[in-house]
């Protein structure tokens, strides 16, 4: 059964019982030795709290309900997916089902999700153009000064898996299905639902990309791609592997409307990528993308704004119907989502759209096309590092990229 249906089960349910039981556990998902009774007609409501065999259940009333937001019997006026405002994220719950169930919750519902309580929010991420002004001048930089861009780039040190971005991205070997360095760390916080979702895609080309959910993790998606093996001097084709990895990732922060992401230290770790030739590699790309895409703004919000993704709600939905017709598919708006805009391609699996689109291609001409029909504008690329090396190269080389205006 759907969770649509099982939603709309339960709704008639409580309507006719005038009223909603808390249960001691969150919905969907089993609890082992959980059994599900029905009250005898002519039985009072139980108390708030109350346990043992005299608590009993309104006729026809199942004990399971809206654990997760504490609603009490007597309570007839309620949002319908607070009745559901936890899912069990474990094997048990189908990944389809439960990412269905994720893209529903606004954003403050998604953190009883989240792996970690020390998430890190976006805006308590400094900008360059906030970090650099301690930072030397240089001389002669390989590009001009430009305050917007120094607005969308930062470098944080520290752990990606619990930055509250739109997207992280993952350093992924080839089976996409979890290993060792920060693909293991990002597989282990967002749970197993991420590997079952990552088995449908049925691995990754190097230098590609590909979109999934992210879970339990701070980060709505996760992009997973990967990087070349390269132990000694890398050749140029392991360089320009290295860079279609960022670029194939940009596709899909453009392809899904998403405004930010972090990026991991991409092939230095186990795939020996040195770390100098990385971070010239690294920074060279998000300085001559961003550069291409500055100007792509969004030609305003549609029904509300992205959806699930780019930030809080800008007001109600100006569309004079409830739903849109495009490519052939029905996207349906709820006036009071927090998720505003339904556009086509998100109602689409993330698994189905990689980084080449049909038509697109992955040369210089596709991506160009890609951005040019997209309707969101990337606000924030954060360049995250684990190690205090890796944090002196790029402090060290990011005034060359980016100098201080």
């Amino acid at each position: 059964m759907s969770l649509q249906s099982r939603v709309s089960g339960r709704l008639a349910q409580l309507r006719a019982a005038g009223q909603l039981l808390v249960a001691p556990r969150p919905w969907p998902g089993p609890l082992a030795g959980a059994t599900r009774t029905r009250g005898r007609a002519g039985d009072s409501p139980a108390a708030p709290g109350a346990t043992g065999p005299r608590a009993r259940t309104p006729a026809g009333v199942g004990t399971w309900g809206a654990a997760a937001v504490g609603r009490r019997a007597g309570v007839h006026t309620w949002d319908p997916l607070a009745m559901a405002a936890k899912v069990d994220l474990s094997t048990s719950t189908d990944w389809k089902e439960a990412k269905s169930f994720l893209k529903g919750l606004s954003d403050k519902q998604r953190e009883e999700h989240y792996f970690c309580r020390d998430f890190v929010r976006l805006k308590k991420i400094p900008t360059w153009k906030e970090t650099s002004k301690g930072a030397a001048k240089v001389e002669d930089p390989k590009y001009k000064k430009d305050k917007q861009l120094n607005e969308k780039i930062s470098l944080f040190r520290g752990d990606i898996t619990k930055l509250e971005v739109d997207a992280i991205v993952n350093a992924a070997n080839s089976s996409l299905l979890g290993g060792g360095g920060v693909d293991g760390c990002i597989h282990r916080a967002a749970g197993p639902l991420l590997t079952e979702e990552c088995r449908t895609l049925q691995s990754c080309e190097t230098g590609k990309a590909k979109i999934t959910c992210g879970y339990r993790l701070p980060a709505k998606y996760v992009i997973h791609t990967v990087g070349p093996i390269a132990h000694g001097e890398p050749s140029a084709s392991q360089a320009d592997e290295l860079r279609s990895c960022y670029l194939s990732s940009l596709d899909l922060l453009l392809e899904h409307r998403l405004r930010s992401a972090a990026f991991p230290c991409i092939s230095t770790g186990v795939f020996g990528y040195p770390n100098e030739a990385a971070a010239e590699i690294v920074l060279a790309t998000l300085r001559e993308w961003l550069e291409q895409h500055k100007d792509k703004v969004s030609p305003g919000p549609i029904w509300g704004g992205p959806r699930w993704g780019g930030g809080a709600h800008p007001g109600p939905l100006t569309s004079p119907a409830s739903h849109r017709r495009e490519q052939g598919r029905v996207a349906l708006c709820a006036p009071s989502s927090p998720l505003g805009a339904c556009g086509p391609l998100l109602d689409r699996e993330p698994g189905e759209l990689s980084s080449e689109r049909a038509g697109g291609g992955r040369g210089r001409h596709g991506r160009r096309a890609l951005a040019e029909g997209a309707l969101a504008q990337v606000d924030r690329l954060i360049i995250c590092v684990f190690l205090e090396k890796d944090e002196a190269i790029y402090r060290q080389r990011l005034p060359h990229y980016f100098p201080v205006a």
